[in-house]
C-alpha cells in the first residue's frame, strides 16, 4: 500500500507539470541558467554565490538536451518520492501503526501547495525532501544501529546542505533522537558528533572548492550576509526589494551578486548586524511579521508556480486568476488544518511521552528560528510541514480512534486526559498567534524607522531616520518611510481644537567644520491639509536652519511638479549631528488625503561658512 500512496504522489505532481505549462521566473529562472552555464563552460557563472547541489542535479538534464519540462520533471520526480519518508517517519513514531503511515502519505500526496510548488525549478522542495529522507533514515536505524543512523542521517543532512546550506545545523540535532530511543546521553552525543563529521566530510569537497576559489575555508556558500541584509531592510519589513541593490551598491561600492562574493558578502552582514541593533523593539516586532510569513498563508507559496506575472501563458493564466479565490482558500483550509493536526499530534505524543515522536520536532523549530532570525519566504516552510505531516497523521488517526471507542463505549480511561493535553495546545498557540502577530505589529509601527542614501563630505552613506516624537493621528501610516533615495514623512492629522506635530531625526557623526546642507522636499499627495499653514522645519541639533517651509508652497509629485531645492548653511562643532525634520499642523486644519513630506538626496558638503 505504501508504494501506491508514493506512486500517487508522484503521478500527481508529475501529471501537474505536464498539464500546467508554467515557465520559471525570477530566481528559478537563475537556477537553469546557471546550470546551463556551467554544462557550456565548465564553471560557474561570475554572479553565482549559491549551494552548488541543486546546480549538478539539474545539470546533466541539460547535458542531456533537456530544457524546461525535463528540469520540472526531477523535481516533480523527487517530490512525489518524498511521500516514502513521511510514510515512514509516521510509521516509526506510530509504533508501527500502517493506518497513520498512510494517512500521513496520503496528506502528502494531496498536499495541494505541494503539488503546485512541485513545478517550480528552484531549492526548496529537493532540500526539504533530502531533509526528511535524512530523518527518515535516523528513525530507521537509531535504536539498533545508531552507528548506521548516524552515518545515513549525516550523508543525506550533507546532501541536503549542498542545496541550501541553512540545513547543516540539523546534524548536531540526532542526538536527541537517540536519547529518545533511550540511549545515554554520552553515546547520543558521540553518534550526533559523526553525523556531524559526516556532513561537513560530505560538503569537505565544496570548502576545497572555496579554498581554492576565494582563498578561504568555509563551507556554505557566499550569500549568507546578503540573505541576512534584506532581511534586516527597515523600509520593506525584511522583505526583498530591488532599491535594496541600488543602495548598497552606491554606499559600498559593491554589487549584491557580483565579484567580489566575499568582501560583498560581509559588507553585507556588517549592515544587517547595524540596522539589527538600530532598534531592538522594531526588531522584534520585525521577527514577529517574518515568523507570520513563514507559517500563516499557505496561498503564498501558490504565487511563484501560479500567480506571480509571466509565469502562466494564456489561457492558463486567465483561468487560475478567475478562480484564484477559490484555490487559495483550498490551499490556506489545507495547511492550517494540517498544523492544527500537527499541534494536536505533539500534545497527544507528549500526553502518551511518546518522546521519539517529539523527537524531530526541534528540527522543525530550528529551521523556523534560523529563518525567522535571518530571512523568510512561505516556501521555506515545506521541511518543517513535511515533519509536522506524521503527527498530523497520528491526531487523524487517534480521533478516529476515539471515535469509534466512543460509538462503541470502549474508549480507554486516557483518552479525556489526552484530549484535553492535545486539544489545548492546538487552541493555545491558535489563540496566540495572532495576538503575538498583533503586538509585533504594534511594535513595528510605534518603532518605525526607515533608511535611505544620502552623501556626506563626498561619500554616500545610510541615513537612518526615526520618529521622535507625535502628536495627532497618522491615520495607519508610518511616522517615517524609506526608499533609496530618501525619507518620506507622514503629515499629521490635527485634532479637533488642537495642532499636531511629527518630528523625525537621523544622527550623523561629522568632523567640526562648515557645512552646506541640501535636499530636494515634494509631497505626496496635492493636498496635504484642508485648510490651515501646515509647515516643514528642519534643524541641526538645535539649530533652526531656515523659516518654517509652508507645505502649500511645497511641490506636489503626484502633479509632475519639480521638487524643492532647499539648501542651508551650518557649523558643527564635531561628534553626532542630529539631523531634524519636524512637520506643523495648526489646530482647526481640515483632515484631507493621508499625505507625506519627502526629503530627498540629502547631502553634505563641508567648506560653506553661515
Amino acid at each position: 500500500m505504501s508504494f501506491l500512496v508514493v506512486a500517487l504522489a508522484v503521478a500527481l505532481r508529475v501529471a501537474w507539470v505536464l498539464a500546467v505549462p508554467t515557465k520559471p521566473v525570477g530566481d528559478f529562472a537563475m537556477y537553469v541558467e546557471s546550470a546551463a552555464h556551467l554544462v557550456e563552460h565548465g564553471s560557474f557563472d561570475p554572479e553565482y554565490v549559491y549551494m552548488p547541489g541543486y546546480i549538478f542535479l539539474i545539470a546533466p538534464v541539460q547535458a542531456l538536451g533537456g530544457g524546461w519540462l525535463a528540469t520540472k520533471l526531477v523535481g516533480a520526480l523527487l517530490g512525489g518520492l518524498g511521500a516514502g519518508a513521511v510514510i515512514g517517519i509516521a510509521r516509526r513514531i506510530a509504533g508501527g501503526s500502517r493506518r497513520v503511515a498512510i494517512g500521513a502519505g496520503l496528506l502528502y500526496a494531496f498536499w495541494p501547495a505541494g503539488i503546485a510548488v512541485a513545478s517550480v525549478t528552484g531549492t526548496d522542495m529537493p532540500a526539504a525532501v533530502l531533509v526528511v529522507v535524512a530523518a527518515y533514515f535516523l528513525l530507521r536505524f537509531a535504536e539498533r544501529r545508531p552507528w548506521l543512523a548516524a552515518i545515513l542521517f549525516g550523508v543525506f543532512t550533507g546532501f541536503a546542505a549542498y542545496i541550501r546550506a541553512i540545513m547543516v545545523p540539523l546534524a548536531a540535532l540526532a542526538a536527541l533522537v537517540f536519547r529518545a530511543y533511550g540511549k545515554p546521553w554520552r553515546k547520543s552525543l558521540a553518534a550526533a558528533a559523526v553525523a556531524c563529521a559526516v556532513a561537513l566530510l560530505m560538503l569537505s569537497p565544496w570548502a576545497v572548492r572555496n579554498r581554492l576559489r576565494y582563498g578561504e575555508t568555509f563551507f556554505t556558500d557566499s550569500h549568507g550576509g546578503l540573505t541576512a541584509l534584506v532581511g534586516a531592510n527597515p523600509n520593506t519589513d525584511g522583505c526583498y526589494s530591488r532599491s535594496l541593490n541600488r543602495m548598497f551598491h552606491d554606499v559600498t561600492g559593491f554589487a549584491l551578486l557580483a565579484e567580489p562574493h566575499r568582501q560583498t558578502d560581509r559588507a553585507s552582514l556588517a549592515i544587517a548586524k547595524g540596522w539589527i541593533k538600530f532598534d531592538p523593539r522594531f526588531t522584534l516586532g520585525l521577527l514577529a511579521s517574518k515568523a507570520e510569513r513563514l507559517f500563516v498563508h499557505e496561498r503564498a507559496l501558490l504565487y511563484w508556480p501560479l500567480f506571480r506575472a509571466g509565469v502562466l501563458p494564456e489561457p492558463y493564466r486567465a483561468f487560475f486568476g478567475r478562480h484564484q479565490s477559490a484555490i487559495e482558500s483550498v490551499a490556506d483550509a489545507f495547511w492550517l488544518t494540517t498544523l492544527a493536526l500537527g499541534l494536536f499530534g505533539c500534545g497527544l505524543a507528549y500526553a502518551r511521552k511518546q518522546w521519539v515522536a517529539l523527537s524531530l520536532l526541534p528540527q522543525a523549530a530550528i529551521l523556523a528560528a534560523l529563518y525567522t532570525a535571518i530571512f523568510s519566504e512561505p516556501r521555506y516552510r515545506l521541511p518543517i510541514c513535511m515533519l509536522l505531516l506524521p503527527l498530523s497523521a497520528m491526531a487523524i488517526g487517534w480521533l478516529f480512534q476515539t471515535g469509534r471507542g466512543l460509538l462503541r463505549r470502549t474508549s480507554p480511561w486516557s483518552w479525556k486526559r489526552e484530549a484535553k493535553i492535545a486539544g489545548g495546545l492546538a487552541v493555545l498557540v491558535f489563540a496566540l498567534a495572532p495576538l503575538l502577530a498583533w503586538a509585533g505589529g504594534r511594535l513595528r509601527e510605534s518603532h518605525r524607522w526607515a533608511v535611505h542614501e544620502c552623501a556626506i563630505a563626498g561619500q554616500n552613506r545610510f541615513c537612518s531616520w526615526r520618529t521622535i516624537a507625535t502628536s495627532g493621528g497618522l491615520r495607519g501610516q508610518p511616522g517615517v518611510k524609506g526608499v533609496w533615495n530618501g525619507v518620506g514623512i507622514a503629515v499629521p492629522e490635527a485634532a479637533s481644537g488642537r495642532a499636531a506635530t511629527l518630528t523625525a531625526e537621523t544622527q550623523l557623526v561629522l568632523s567640526p567644520g562648515d557645512y552646506a546642507l541640501a535636499a530636494e522636499i515634494d509631497r505626496v499627495p496635492a493636498r496635504p491639509t484642508g485648510s490651515g499653514d501646515a509647515s516643514i522645519t528642519i534643524w541641526a541639533n538645535e539649530e533652526l536652519l531656515a523659516l518654517p517651509i509652508p507645505l502649500a508652497d511645497v511641490p506636489a509629485a503626484d502633479r509632475g511638479e519639480s521638487p524643492l531645492a532647499w539648501r542651508a548653511a551650518l557649523h558643527h562643532a564635531g561628534g553626532p549631528l542630529r539631523l531634524r525634520a519636524r512637520i506643523d499642523v495648526p489646530a482647526g486644519a481640515q483632515p484631507g488625503a493621508p499625505s507625506r513630506v519627502w526629503l530627498s538626496d540629502v547631502s553634505l558638503v563641508p567648506g560653506s561658512r553661515p
